[in-house]
């Protein structure tokens, strides 16, 4: 398992050009790899639909284990806050959290804050969880990498782009919560 998600994260790297975002989640997008495309109208909650406050007109398009993802008709991301945002609505508040679609499955991908880091040096790796106060989730078999937890966060584009800036490590991918996908099965005749 650890392997199958160390390998997308690592299919999914690319050279980060500097560049000014024209939508929230635009670099998460681009480091999540070809297939996915940032939705800033849709967010994920783990507030089931009977919970949503109505006036916030956001439409139930999926599940995605625990997470209920919703759509609007606005942007509830902007371009410098590609991170999870509480939305009050009277005495209620509501934590949305960005979400890609991947346009090979059709599935929609939470961005969880959760990362996967690799360092230059084994000894960096601990470095960099206190330099940004990152919370280590797991440690992986490549003692250079590991899986951070990297929230709180007012922009994972800012996030990626200030760790790309970092002499200590040689890369940051989101590792996004979405559907296992599976292909269909057809019997064989």
């Amino acid at each position: 398992m650890i392997k199958k998600i160390v390998g997308l994260a690592l299919i999914g790297m690319v050279s980060l050009p500097a560049q000014a975002f024209t939508e929230a989640c635009q670099l998460v997008a681009q480091m999540a790899g070809p297939n996915y495309e940032n939705k800033p109208n849709r967010f994920g909650s783990m507030q089931s639909p009977d919970e949503m406050p109505k006036t916030l007109n956001a439409q139930l398009v999926g599940r995605n284990g625990g997470w209920f993802i919703y759509q609007g008709d606005t942007a509830w991301f902007d371009v410098n806050h590609c991170a999870p945002i509480i939305h009050s609505v009277g005495s209620r508040s509501v934590e949305m959290v960005p979400v890609l679609l991947n346009k090979e499955t059709g599935h929609n991908a939470v961005i969880n804050g959760i990362f996967l880091i690799k360092t230059y040096r084994q000894e960096h790796i601990d470095l960099i969880a206190e330099r940004y106060g990152f919370q280590k989730v797991s440690p992986l078999p490549n003692r250079f990498t590991a899986v951070f937890d990297v929230k709180p966060q007012t922009s994972y584009d800012h996030l990626i782009e200030t760790l790309d800036r970092d002499r200590d490590i040689e890369f940051a991918a989101p590792l996004l919560s979405e559907p296992h996908y599976r292909p269909d099965k057809r019997p064989t005749p």
